[in-house]
């Protein structure tokens, strides 16, 4: 009996958020929707769905919530707090991780993050500073950590830096990291590829090469015909 391989998906927290905004409009068909039950009922078309999260994930996903979603304080911590749960009933039980990057300790609270900052420079700019939706950066070491397969955001540009790879079309990039290939596309791409029954990895991406072409490198000239 074969047994059917994990898909491991990381999704960002506006994937979360487009869900919420889909539902608001009666529209249930989006595809932020299909992967955020995905995650949540550990299954899809093409088999059984592990959410790969993390402690700030979670922490971000509440203060979006009551800052941009209307939530009150205890709704949006027992919202984003079902993403532990999703991780934890998942087919391979996985507890949020705790990111750790580039030789910065990891702050518990967004609170916390806002009194550092401003404790090494001048309050007025404190707020500049601090990225009042999400940090990016931990989105990416969460993917990274967890070892997803597919990292799904709403801003794929935003994580076009240090080893990203990026193709020819606009909904998907690639990012080499510890021996591995991390894919980091927009809802639209990984949905429609597992209703078709395809896990959109990088070995996909890779035995598809006429599909999936890497884009020229910026100030360098195109290769002569």
């Amino acid at each position: 009996m074969t047994v059917p391989r994990v898909i491991r998906l990381a999704l960002d927290i506006n994937v979360f958020v487009a869900d919420i905004l889909s539902a608001r409009k009666g529209r249930r068909y989006c595809a932020s929707t299909m992967l955020v039950e995905a995650v949540r009922d550990g299954t899809c078309p093409v088999g059984p769905v592990q959410l790969v999260t993390s402690l700030p994930i979670i922490e971000n996903y509440a203060s979006v919530l009551r800052r941009r979603l209307g939530y009150t304080q205890e709704e949006a911590e027992e919202k984003a707090w079902l993403l532990e749960q999703h991780a934890l009933e998942g087919p391979l039980p996985d507890h949020p991780h705790v990111t750790v990057g580039c030789g910065h300790i990891p702050f518990e609270t967004e609170a916390q993050l806002l009194q550092s900052i401003e404790s090494h420079g001048r309050a007025a700019s404190a707020t500049k500073l601090f990225h009042e939706i999400q940090d990016d950066r931990y989105v990416l070491e969460t993917a990274l950590a967890g070892q997803a397969d597919i990292l799904v955001t709403g801003d794929v540009d935003d994580f076009v830096r240090g080893p990203a790879i990026r193709l020819q079309r606009n909904d998907v990039v690639l990012y080499p990291f510890a021996g591995r290939t991390l894919v980091i596309a927009k809802p639209g791409f990984t949905a429609w590829w597992l209703r078709q029954g395809v896990i959109a990895d990088a070995d996909f991406i890779a035995g598809h090469p006429d599909e999936f072409v890497p884009a020229p490198i910026p100030n360098q000239p195109a290769p002569a015909e």
